[in-house]
């Protein structure tokens, strides 16, 4: 191909150079001619459009990762939590559950550098076979795709929105956590595919001259007033000129490493050739006497094709709550919804691509027999209800921002939400508000290993458009507060939310603690359930069973520790990801869990804090290592319409999140 055929892309990217950069770097860019262009040069090379075709770069750095190795080996260590005075309460059993949580974990890996998703069909994994794809559709539900990014005021949200794209999208290489067993993960390699050099010639000034614009916007954004919105407009354009160019270079390797083309013909295609699902598990599939496979929920292929629609090509955890809006009839789209948060999520395949430490998706899919349905997401016209807070028209955006963190707080290695619920708040926009525990994780070891710094609460008003992170509600990794690191929420309806906790890894007990709805961002005031203790010699030191405030010490384990000289080597005899609820048919609390063996395991009670059956084990490990069982708000048992259990499991092989069904009738 000609250095003609980039002409074009040449001619629109130097327009939105020129009157881009005037507009938006003022005497920023006068500032910057006054340099030698040796710091130019050097400059560039730390861009995301100089390392644009590289799958594996080493040198970007984001306010992200200032707290972070890249290789995810250091964490910096948390400010304490705060105490009060301690108060009293019972509890009292609900007529009906409400919400269910649950506790999480994902890696990590490199990150590249586009925020946009890739409409050229990419490479497909090679980790299974693949079977004909066949896509679920909901008319109702497949609304076109433009954001939820409400553009009033533009001078706050949009402001912020856009300097958040740009750290991002970023973010350093990082070692991925492994969270199946070795022997049963399958590799996970992805080759680079550079741009021949003599291809890159005719636009290498124009990409360092956008590059040295677009670091002189990243490296004021935190320390500067919020630039004008035409300004980071005009930047953002030039940043999507620049990927368009290099798409047209080597389209190949920009799907290689999540990059970005919108060409209408290409998204016309990918939207009529949706790769096949994989091989393993099949639609239906029985993969244990009580429990098979339905559907994905995410993956590059059907049903909901994430990658085309969101940008997303791998992620995980997929914890789910009821968001506790009522649908408005007067409206296209039903505003009572199911709210999904996933952890690491990836552009690429193999955990390459752009890098987003979380992200959220939404659905109002009431028949779950045939898969969860994403509606397509709503793009700057006000609407919080679509598919997936966004970046751009068909790229999911990150939820929790570094950006964001209370000050002081690093962010480590990744930000995993673990754990949502909804609380009414009259008065509010909706009537509802949002709330997600999500972990720090400081390093990641071996199998089912890892560290945190801390846990908190982050809150959102607008249904999980945009959310901000409580103070008051961090707990660091030290004392009492290291068994509530990961976190499973429910609101049975008598004003507690109880909220279960393990330590950081797979290792631990689960714990359980209840706070007052209104104080669910205050750790100060929240009361911890122990067994109590028979104390030492004479009693001495000894305490009854019950709650006690604002004492995470006094928790003692409600399950997780088997009883008996084997107890260790019990099924269900260790905790890792986790959710509850309460099942209307069963009228009892379950929970969901892995252990020890990456089994699968449920148990039930009839209060929240116990006592807990023993563990009764829906599936064993499969190949490719399952984990973090996330219990769906809408089951037929969980409403009372029915015995079929639904909830979200994730797949270590494929790095995607599949929709699991349970007949109670047959355990």
């Amino acid at each position: 191909m000609g250095a003609a055929a980039y002409i074009g892309r040449i001619g629109g990217l130097a327009m939105a150079l020129g009157v881009g950069t005037a507009i938006a770097t003022g005497h920023g860019i006068a500032a910057a001619d006054d340099t030698s262009t040796a710091g130019t040069q050097t400059n560039t090379s730390d861009t995301k459009t100089a390392d644009k075709t590289d799958p594996d770069p080493k040198t970007a750095e984001t306010k992200e990762s200032t707290d972070t190795d890249p290789a995810g080996s250091k964490g910096t260590e948390p400010a304490g939590s705060k105490d009060t005075e301690p108060k009293t309460g019972t509890t009292t059993q609900p007529a009906d559950g409400v919400v269910v949580s649950a506790q999480t974990n994902t890696g990590s890996s490199t990150a590249t550098k586009t925020p946009e998703p890739e409409p050229e069909k990419p490479a497909k994994p090679k980790k299974t076979a693949r079977t004909a794809a066949t896509t679920t559709t909901k008319t109702a539900k497949a609304t076109t795709a433009t954001t939820a990014t409400d553009p009033a005021p533009a001078d706050t949200k949009f402001a912020a929105t856009t300097t958040s794209a740009v750290s991002s999208t970023v973010q350093p290489a990082a070692s991925v956590a492994v969270f199946a067993n070795a022997l049963t993960m399958a590799s996970q390699t992805a080759a680079p595919v550079p741009v021949p050099a003599v291809l890159r010639k005719p636009v290498t000034a124009v990409l360092k001259a956008v590059a040295g614009a677009l670091d002189w916007a990243l490296n004021n954004a935190a320390n500067s007033p919020v630039q004008p919105v035409l300004s980071w407009t005009l930047l953002a354009f030039a940043r999507r000129e620049v990927d368009h160019l290099l798409t047209a270079i080597n389209p190949r390797s920009a799907a290689a490493t999540g990059g970005v083309a919108t060409d209408t013909t290409s998204l016309a295609l990918a939207a009529t050739t949706l790769n096949p699902r994989p091989g393993f598990p099949y639609p239906g599939q029985q993969l244990s006497p009580s429990t098979s496979f339905v559907d994905w929920v995410t993956g590059n292929f059907a049903p909901n094709d994430t990658y085309n629609r969101f940008g997303i090509w791998g992620t995980d955890v997929g914890t789910m709550w009821d968001n506790g809006i009522p649908d408005d009839p007067t409206t296209p789209i039903n505003e009572h919804q199911v709210l999904i948060a996933f952890g690491d999520t990836f552009g690429g395949a193999n955990m390459t691509g752009t890098w987003r430490l979380n992200t959220l998706f939404r659905s109002s899919d009431t028949n779950l027999s045939d898969g969860m349905t994403i509606p397509a997401g709503q793009w700057l016209n006000g609407n919080m209800f679509g598919g997936s807070p966004l970046w751009g028209e068909t790229y999911a955006r990150q939820i929790i921002l570094p950006e964001r963190l209370p000050s002081g707080l690093p962010t480590g290695v990744t930000l995993i939400p673990t754990a949502g619920i909804s609380v009414p708040t009259p008065g509010t926009k909706y009537g509802a508000t949002q709330y997600l525990s999500f972990m720090s994780v400081k390093q990641w070891g071996a199998a089912g290993q890892w560290t945190t710094n801390y846990s908190a609460i982050a809150y959102s008003e607008d249904n999980g458009e945009n959310w901000y992170i409580s103070p008051k509600s961090v707990r660091t990794n030290f004392g009492g507060n290291a068994k509530f690191q990961q976190a499973a929420l429910i609101r049975p309806g008598d004003g507690y939310v109880y909220s279960y906790g393990t330590p950081n890894g797979r290792q631990g007990s689960a714990y359980v603690s209840r706070v007052a709805e209104k104080d669910i961002l205050d750790a100060s005031k929240y009361e911890f359930y122990s067994k109590g203790s028979k104390g030492g010699i004479f009693g001495i030191g000894a305490y009854k069973a019950g709650w006690y405030k604002n004492d995470p010490s006094k928790a003692t384990p409600v399950f997780g520790q088997e009883k008996g000289a084997c107890g260790i080597g019990k099924p269900g005899n260790q905790v890792s990801e986790m959710s509850v609820q309460y099942n209307q048919t069963l009228g009892k609390y379950v929970v969901l869990h892995a252990d020890q063996f990456n089994n699968i395991i449920l148990r039930t009670s009839d209060s929240p804090e116990g006592t807990w059956s023993a563990p009764t084990v829906l599936m064993t490990q499969q190949n490719g290592g399952i984990y973090a069982p996330m219990l769906h708000p809408w089951s037929p048992s969980t409403v009372g319409t029915g015995t079929d259990l639904y909830w979200n499991l994730s797949l270590w092989s494929q790095y995607n999140v599949m929709l699991m069904k349970t007949d109670l009738t047959k355990l």
